[in-house]
């Protein structure tokens, strides 16, 4: 039964590559609405850099921009055929990072923050090779979740843009029972103290 309800909340809480997704859509719709209102209808998207989650950047935004209504081609070799748009992208940071360490009541589960940021570098050169503009898009998307689950929603380790170490503990693993015993110790005696008066 743990095991089923175990399963459950980890399909209801967003991997690293979920979380990472949301702030990504959120810096690509800033880039959708830029393109927008230069009247972009058709673009070629090429992603520059060297940074690992370059394909994941560049499937996001396409997937984006197609929803809002602007056609992608893919790379056309002949220039005679290029009477379209070139957007070319840097991901200057795409990465899920931990934050505070807390617990929702004295006594409960440890829980982490995780924070997804996403920043772009943009640059728009209409057909004839000049550039129209440059911008750049950030998007930020956070969320709590269980320390227990933190490690299986990171996923794999070739990706280490979204699998970042979790802190260490700090040493709260050690005094966290000491002051639980502390508060059930006197609750106790308060308890018996109070019954005797």
């Amino acid at each position: 039964m743990n095991t089923i309800l175990l399963t459950i909340v980890l399909a209801l809480t967003p991997s690293n590559m979920e979380l990472a997704e949301e702030a990504l859509v959120i810096s690509s719709e800033a880039l959708s609405d830029i393109l927008e209102s230069y009247d972009v209808q058709v673009v070629m998207i090429e992603v520059l850099g060297e940074h690992a989650g370059g394909w994941f950047v560049e499937q996001t935004l396409t997937s984006v921009l197609c929803e809002n209504g602007i056609s992608i081609i893919s790379s056309v070799s002949d220039s005679s055929l290029r009477s379209f748009d070139h957007l070319m992208i840097r991901p200057m940071e795409v990465v899920v990072e931990y934050g505070d360490i807390s617990r929702s009541w004295l006594i409960g589960n440890k829980r982490i923050e995780r924070i997804a940021r996403c920043e772009l570098s943009a640059t728009l050169v209409d057909s004839d090779g000049k550039i129209v503009t440059t911008a750049r898009t950030n998007g930020t998307a956070e969320d709590v979740v269980a320390w227990s689950d933190a490690s299986t929603l990171s996923g794999s380790l070739e990706w280490e843009w979204l699998s970042r170490e979790l802190p260490e503990d700090s040493g709260s693993s050690i005094l966290e029972p000491l002051i639980v015993s502390g508060v059930v110790a006197s609750l106790v005696y308060l308890f018996y103290s109070s019954r005797a008066d």
